[in-house]
């Protein structure tokens, strides 16, 4: 009985840590975009920006594309994303753009 209690709070700990983490993220990228800089930092946030936005897109064209095959060859409904994880998902791809061309260009 005391394994399964240390094991939910096991658990817990993993989920809080992966929210702080997650929600450090959004605030870090909110925070890179709201800084003003040079031109080479505009460029860097752009490329940055832009690849995040084609990598949401495409995400999202095949969650809809999942959606839709769900819908019409199994005979489920389509449901709709999570906000949260979405916000995560793009926070994550965006630290890992911005790394890539921080190290490129140097900032």
């Amino acid at each position: 009985m005391q394994t399964a209690a240390y094991s939910a709070s096991i658990i817990l700990w993993i989920f809080l840590i992966f929210l702080l983490v997650s929600v450090i993220s959004i605030a870090a990228m909110l925070i890179s975009l709201a800084k003003r800089g040079d031109e080479r930092r505009k460029e860097i946030l752009s490329r940055a920006c832009c690849n995040t936005f084609y990598i949401t897109v495409g995400m999202l064209a095949l969650e809809f594309i999942y959606g839709v095959y769900k819908s019409i060859a199994l005979g489920k409904s389509m449901e709709g994303q999570n906000p949260f994880v979405l916000l995560v998902v793009i926070s994550m791809v965006y630290a890992v753009n911005l790394a890539i061309f921080k190290k490129k260009y140097g900032d």
